[in-house]
């Protein structure tokens, strides 16, 4: 009887740690605008709903408190880097507003990203919300769950974690962040290079302007009409880029079930 009571409480432990580790880092449920207790409240839940379907048995059997330590380990490492495979849509989608500011002048000019309680730039906080909109109308939030419960099949616990095939599937999804980012920006990028050929020429051609007066304001406009002008465009790529993120979470799910 001791033994099954053991068996059970290490099970939901162990579950709940994979968990708290997933929550941490995934993304919308991983918000620090969302209370703690909401999430610890959702992990444990949801521990609760999965914890009759996943067994442990013989994961028990004459562990060492220094074992347990470990599987506990393993379990957040392993919730942690699921979220953080899908977090890296969102970096992607930030980096985009980078290269935005960076050619509208306001490279200096951040804001708290209520996510992740960071400064982010203002173009990609917009990009940013349109993005959240768009995941939550794709039912994002569901198939997170579902990627979590999946991710107990094919890496039961206390099964080692397989660092060197997570290592080299999370580097070739990082090797492309840069080139979506540079992608979903090329609209505003491509304006305001334009702009800053006809500015130069200006330049060149009529001294008298005071290039710098005229032409920050006038690429500041042209920058915030090309994001909003780009909106239709930006939502139906976002809903390319997060069909990716999950094809390319269920590719690391595949890659731990061999």
């Amino acid at each position: 009887m001791d033994e099954y009571l053991t068996a059970n409480i290490v099970t939901f432990g162990l579950i709940l740690s994979r968990m708290v580790g997933y929550f941490i880092m995934v993304p919308f449920f991983g918000s620090m605008q969302l209370p703690a207790v909401i999430k610890s409240g959702l992990a444990f839940f949801l521990t609760l709903v999965l914890f009759p379907v996943l067994t442990a048995e013989g994961l028990v059997a004459g562990f060492e408190p220094l074992q347990l330590f470990l599987w506990v380990i393993i379990e957040i490492l392993t919730g942690l880097v699921m979220g953080f495979t899908l977090q890296i849509t969102f970096i992607t989608i930030q980096l985009a507003g980078e290269f935005i500011d960076l050619r509208m002048g306001f490279a200096l000019a951040n804001v708290i990203d209520p996510q992740t309680g960071e400064q982010m730039p203002l173009a990609g906080q917009l990009k940013t919300i349109f993005a959240t909109l768009v995941f939550i109308t794709v039912r994002g939030h569901h198939l997170l769950i579902q990627g979590l419960y999946r991710s107990y099949e094919v890496l039961p616990l206390g099964d080692p974690f397989p660092a060197q095939a997570s290592g080299a599937l999370i580097l070739r999804i990082c090797g492309d962040l840069f080139i979506i980012g540079f992608s979903m920006a090329l609209p505003v990028i491509a304006c305001l290079f334009v702009a800053d050929v006809i500015f130069g020429f200006l330049a060149r051609t009529i001294p008298q302007i005071n290039i710098f007066v005229v032409g920050l304001p006038t690429k500041i406009l042209l920058g915030i009409f090309m994001l909003f002008l780009a909106v239709p465009v930006f939502v139906n790529y976002a809903g390319q880029i997060f069909e990716d993120m999950f094809n390319k979470f269920h590719q690391l799910l595949r890659v731990w079930g061999g």
